[in-house]
């Protein structure tokens, strides 16, 4: 649920709570309409106390808000990429045998 409609609900339940209080109704529904106050209260705090991680990576590999630790890391990784691709370039300068070049390697 959205914010908007979690609060609308949340409003919605404090009132019944309050109807169901003030008139005379069955037990049961007295504790059931408790029962929900306090599993909204659980729900709130532990929205309160387990604050999203923004620092975490997902499952695609990706961060809202990388460290500098994480920024450093990609980049020794991207230097490493570069050097690799370059070396492969020098091994098929160096072949004597010549390749044909594939449809994706025309520009």
């Amino acid at each position: 649920l959205n914010w908007r409609t979690m609060t609308y609900k949340s409003i919605n339940t404090f009132i019944d709570d309050l109807f169901a209080f003030v008139i005379k109704m069955p037990i049961m529904h007295r504790l059931a309409c408790l029962r929900d106050d306090i599993i909204f209260l659980i729900f709130c705090y532990q929205r309160y106390a387990y604050a999203t991680d923004y620092t975490r990576v997902n499952e695609y590999g990706q961060c809202s808000q990388p460290t500098e630790e994480m920024l450093q890391e990609s980049k020794i990784k991207d230097e490493d990429d570069s050097k690799s691709t370059e070396e492969v370039q020098s091994e098929q300068n160096s072949n004597p045998v010549k390749q044909r070049r594939s449809a994706r390697d025309k520009k």
